[in-house]
């Protein structure tokens, strides 16, 4: 009779909170988390027309794998999630997007180090809260391709500076005719934690370049000058932690951005689209736009089971010259959002939540023929749905 071989059981990692146990045979923890979403939705007011969507399901899962080992040099860590979805409520290039996985992170962190897919470092609201479920808000929420070091500097104090990926943070939907990368984007912030929340600044610069030609219909296209410029964007942020609800907060964020839009969070408008820069004189000069943007958050949970969150935000951009005959180009938006949630039990929650949101879109008159006949425009949608959640 041969004696068995001894089984080498899970053991639990404490070290980095709950949910880790170490990988058999190392000293490597890991937490495998898994998060399902359950959307329905329905828009109203708007222009919609008989191809758009009224209402719109999707069912979301995510799964994330953390891993973490303690060096002699500070912690080693990487982390990946990927989503997928059923049915999203977005379409590109008129077609619905079903059945698509993608990749929300993917990185590498060793000490103050982190290299990989992760969310750009200028964006400090969206990172740590951005708690609507289809409501917009204006803030960075790229997740990008960078290359960045933290340093910290005790009494919470810290430092970061971060190379990201310039053609993550392009704004350029309706005149595309952007050269190719030739500089990354950089991004610094400053940042104090303290027991009552926390204070933040952060700058970017962000390099924009005409493309050598663009097609318009003729043979070969028509050049364009050669022109490089540099953007840039600077924000900060206040957190104020609210002791008397259960991760009670309010959370404020605003940014100026010059040639540098995405900084605004301009992926997020609802009605409309902006840009980095844009032509004038037939195509003879490359202009920046220029905007500012601000979002806030009051929120947390007033009984273990109930929660709620109120997001007011709004963006402002503007392109001087851009119309046909040098006209000054003006697009905003504000939306405000409020949502509810019900834990059901632990780790199974409901959240409705109602958001309006109104665009503004104004041409100065002039002789432009599209000016002169629709100098504003102005569009009123409201949002609503259900979330439910299962998160382990």
């Amino acid at each position: 009779m041969t004696k068995g071989e001894a089984v080498e059981y899970v053991k639990v990692c404490t070290a980095f909170g709950p949910g880790f146990f170490y990988i058999p045979g190392s000293d490597t923890c890991l937490r495998i988390g898994s998060e399902f979403r359950i959307d329905y939705r329905v828009y109203g007011g708007g222009k919609f027309n008989r191809d758009d969507n009224r209402t719109a399901f999707n069912a979301q899962a995510r799964v994330w794998f953390d891993a973490r080992t303690e060096t002699e040099y500070g912690l080693l860590r990487s982390y990946f999630q990927i989503n997928a979805d059923s049915n999203t409520a977005t379409r590109v290039n008129g077609t619905e997007q079903r059945n698509r996985f993608t990749i929300d992170k993917a990185f590498i962190q060793f000490g103050g180090l982190t290299a990989g897919y992760a969310h750009s470092f200028f964006g400090f609201y969206d990172n740590d809260y951005g708690n609507t479920i289809f409501g917009p808000y204006y803030a960075q929420s790229n997740t990008v391709n960078l290359l960045a070091y933290t340093a910290q500097f005790g009494g919470g104090f810290s430092a970061t500076l971060s190379i990201e990926d310039g053609r993550d943070h392009r704004q350029n939907d309706v005149f595309a005719y952007q050269g190719g990368q030739q500089v990354p984007d950089v991004v610094g912030v400053l940042r104090l934690d303290q027991e009552w929340g926390t204070v933040a600044l952060q700058a970017a610069a962000h390099q924009f370049r005409s493309a050598s030609r663009f097609d318009d219909g003729t043979p070969g296209g028509v050049a364009l000058r050669h022109q490089n410029k540099w953007g840039y964007a600077i924000g900060g942020d206040v957190l104020i932690k609210i002791p008397q609800l259960q991760d009670g907060h309010l959370v404020i964020e605003g940014q100026y951005a010059d040639g540098a839009l995405d900084y605004l969070g301009a992926d997020n408008l609802y009605a409309m689209r902006a840009q980095d820069f844009y032509y004038r004189n037939g195509f003879s000069r490359l202009e920046a736009g220029k905007g500012w943007s601000i979002t806030a958050e009051l929120g947390g949970n007033f009984t273990p089971q109930w929660g709620f969150n109120i997001v007011p935000s709004y963006i402002d951009t503007r392109y001087d010259g851009a119309g046909i005959n040098g006209q000054d180009l003006k697009a905003k938006e504000y939306a405000i959002t409020g949502n509810l949630t019900y834990m059901i039990v632990k780790g199974l929650s409901v959240t409705g939540e109602v958001s309006y949101i109104r665009s503004e879109f104004d041409r100065e008159l002039g002789t432009d023929t599209l000016a002169d006949v629709r100098p504003k425009e102005k569009l009123n949608s409201v949002v609503g749905g259900i979330r439910i959640k299962r998160m382990f």
